[in-house]
């Protein structure tokens, strides 16, 4: 029994941006795991991509091999071109997070996969095939050749050898159930024979007669499946029509799309329309540029206006979840500054909730940001660094 491969502790990777905002950057891990993420706190630091998360994934090691893992509950990653949760990187696999292509380097990718065991035998022995046992064929009883006193044998054929059989295509020489060629006795007729006339025989031994035959059926078949089952009242209703009905359809579809395209005119020449587009706009440069307080207001007006465009209702819920994610990232900052004493750092983090929150005295989140930054700014006026 073969012994079972040996885990190593930790495995030496190493990682290369390939593509997004952080190109060329690469990074050696000797302790089998590295975080990858937004924040400061990870080992793959990616803070010029907006898309991706705080902590958004972790690459670790599993026995002999490496696994991704999706840390964030909001975003994505792609393996290779595919959505996945937790899954084995290969060779030559590409990690795609937010714009960020990420390709992950080891020598484990090198290793050759063991062997599989040969199946030929060490044993000096040489195995005994046993035979296979083929029960002897019985030879064919031949009936001896039934002749007359006064039939004489052919010359072909010699005594002691099976009666040569004739060719059933020529006919006897002998009248009906008398001898044929090499003592073959033809069977009784078991009734009237018919003659070949100048048809060259009955119907079914004449081929030419049934060949026409199948033709027949063949084509009486094909009319009655053409012709409906006989049935005229059963008409496709996608059968060709007139021309005359088909140019009156084609004046229908033209009067429609006319209609259609006039309540559109009007549409983009109201003074609402403009409105939404401009508040459009606006709200995706905000987005863009991480305003995403002003960027949700935008799209709030957006939506007001234009009640059914989906595009505005897709980036007012991106603002919505990017605003809740920077507010929760700055309080986790003040928190870590203040306890590590650095209370200038978490009263800046303490105040840019405040003012994210813009002064919801009713919000949790900012009666605590207002809590902590009222001892931060003490500790700073005492001077207590």
């Amino acid at each position: 029994m073969s012994a079972a491969p040996r885990v190593k502790d930790a495995l030496k990777f190493e990682i290369e941006v390939t593509r997004g905002p952080h190109i060329g950057l690469r990074l050696e891990f000797k302790k089998g795991s590295a975080t990858i993420g937004r924040g400061p706190e990870n080992d793959i630091v990616l803070s010029g991509d907006p898309r991706v998360s705080r902590q958004h994934a972790e690459i670790k090691q599993r026995g002999n091999e490496f696994v991704v893992v999706n840390l964030s509950s909001k975003n994505f990653i792609l393996l290779d071109g595919e959505n996945v949760q937790s899954e084995v990187i290969k060779k030559d696999s590409v990690i795609q997070i937010g714009e960020t292509e990420i390709r992950v380097m080891s020598d484990v990718f090198n290793e050759a996969p063991a062997a599989a065991p040969s199946a030929k035998s060490n044993s000096p022995f040489t195995p005994v095939v046993a035979p296979v046992f083929t029960p002897p064929q019985p030879k064919p009883q031949v009936p001896p050749a039934t002749m007359s006193s006064n039939s004489q044998m052919p010359a072909f054929q010699q005594p002691g050898m099976p009666p040569v059989m004739p060719n059933p295509s020529m006919p006897p020489s002998m009248p009906q159930g008398g001898m044929g060629y090499g003592g073959y006795q033809a069977p009784p007729a078991s009734g009237p024979v018919r003659s070949a006339g100048a048809g060259g025989g009955s119907l079914l031994q004449n081929p030419r007669a049934r060949f026409y035959g199948i033709i027949a059926i063949v084509g009486l078949v094909a009319w009655f499946f053409l012709s409906g089952g006989g049935n005229k009242a059963n008409k496709d209703p996608n059968a060709i029509r007139t021309s005359v009905i088909s140019l009156q359809d084609v004046a229908d579809a033209e009067k429609r799309t006319q209609e259609l395209m006039n309540l559109k005119k009007d549409k983009y020449d109201s003074v609402q329309y403009r409105r939404a587009q401009e508040n459009f706009i606006r709200g995706f440069r905000d987005f863009q540029q991480g305003q995403y307080a002003r960027a949700r207001e935008a799209f709030q007006v957006v939506l007001n206006l234009d009640p059914d465009n989906e595009l505005a209702k897709r980036y007012y819920n991106l603002s919505k979840i990017k605003f809740d994610e920077f507010v929760k990232f700055n309080m986790i900052q003040g928190n870590r500054y203040r306890e590590k004493r650095n209370w200038r750092m978490c009263q800046s983090n303490y105040s840019n909730v405040m003012t994210m929150l813009q002064n919801r005295k009713d919000d949790p989140t900012f009666k605590e940001a207002k809590q902590y930054y009222e001892e931060c700014s003490l500790n700073v006026e005492t001077g207590r660094f």
